[in-house]
């Protein structure tokens, strides 16, 4: 293909994302997710929990939760706790994590659950509720991948030894700020929870997760150059927070660094293959650098790990086999996006194309 029609190319495959997952290290990846995340498996090779089979085989159940849960500053739990779930189909269950905090519940049916999180007396109780919706590809089940962040409870507590260092540490006064930077975002004023947690930086620069909040809010304003600079001040203090990178490479990601955000990506990944949302990132950043077939790969990982996130996987295999001539799989691959996200802002558009993209009728 000549230079011109690289030029064109670039312009389906360099869109930016119109979503906005961004992994807060005190909101549970979200999706993200995300989901937004938004979380990580992270290390470990031993069981991630036991498996209590909640799903009721005379139902169907081939769906997965599989989640990992993290200290306050971002570090992932290094101790055995209870996670317990329910739902009002299945009732409710329990499984213990692993020592690295990695837990998982299988042959799940479809439904809404909720887990539940006691980590004892210095953290709060955590719930958090997870969508197992039919999405027309129940081959194989659905695997959905949730981190859970636990918070310190509000009121003084007297052994701050068994807290989290990172936290612990931090002084009251920044720790307050903080609080009122997150209460700021969940009001969408985030200017004022830039300002705040900008406050919090200049009594503590140590702060990570203050770092990656701050790199959060300005994402949401669109600031991806001081969202970089932010995430990147909270990957020197901990590395190791898969979540943080995950934000970071999507900043670079949106900047256009395709060859950097890639290679954020492919770190995350080698340190946990089932995260979806790194392989959905991954693939686009090697669409953009021209590497189709790893990329086309990456994207099919990600539908294969499931979860609402990844429904733009299905938008990028549609122009990527457009491209290539194969218009079968094209319109195949867009009308499972239109199916999946049917008030998508570009919905229009893309039936469009499909139209195009169909024979002519003589």
């Amino acid at each position: 293909m000549g230079r011109h029609g690289n030029e064109g190319r670039r312009e389906i495959r360099r869109e930016l994302i119109s979503v906005s997952p961004f992994l807060s290290l005190l909101v549970v990846l979200a999706a993200i997710l995300l989901v937004i995340g938004c979380a990580a498996l992270t290390r470990g090779q031993s069981d991630p929990g036991i498996d209590t089979d909640v799903g009721n085989p005379g139902l169907g159940g081939r769906n997965t939760i599989q989640g990992q849960i993290y200290y306050p500053s971002g570090r992932t739990l290094d101790r055995r706790v209870t996670i317990r779930m329910t739902s009002v189909r299945g009732g409710a269950s329990s499984t213990m994590s692993n020592d690295n905090g990695s837990f998982v519940f299988r042959r799940l049916t479809d439904g809404t659950y909720h887990l539940t999180v006691d980590a004892g007396k210095d953290y709060e109780i955590t719930d958090e509720k997870v969508d197992l919706i039919d999405t027309g590809t129940k081959r194989l089940g659905q695997t959905i991948t949730v981190g859970i962040q636990l918070r310190p409870k509000t009121a003084p507590i007297n052994n701050t030894h068994t807290l989290d260092a990172a936290v612990a540490n931090v002084p009251p006064a920044a720790q307050e700020l903080h609080a009122r930077a997150l209460v700021a975002a969940r009001a969408n004023d985030h200017k004022k929870a830039i300002e705040l947690l900008t406050k919090a930086l200049a009594l503590y620069p140590d702060f990570a997760v203050a770092w990656n909040e701050l790199g959060v809010q300005n994402m949401e304003l669109g600031r991806y150059e001081e969202a970089t600079e932010a995430l990147r001040s909270a990957l020197k203090l901990v590395p190791e927070a898969l979540s943080t990178r995950l934000n970071y490479g999507f900043a670079l990601l949106q900047r256009k660094n395709y060859s950097s955000a890639e290679s954020e990506f492919r770190v995350v990944i080698e340190k946990n293959d089932t995260l979806a949302l790194a392989h959905l990132y991954r693939g686009r950043a090697l669409l953009g650098l021209f590497r189709d077939d790893k990329g086309e790969k990456e994207l099919r990982r990600a539908i294969d790990l499931g979860g609402e996130e990844i429904n733009l996987a299905h938008r990028y295999l549609g122009a990527l086999y457009s491209e290539r001539g194969d218009k079968a799989r094209a319109i195949s691959e867009l009308e499972i996006y239109l199916r999946l996200v049917p008030k998508a802002r570009d919905a229009e558009q893309i039936r469009e194309i499909i139209k195009g993209l169909r024979p002519k009728q003589k």
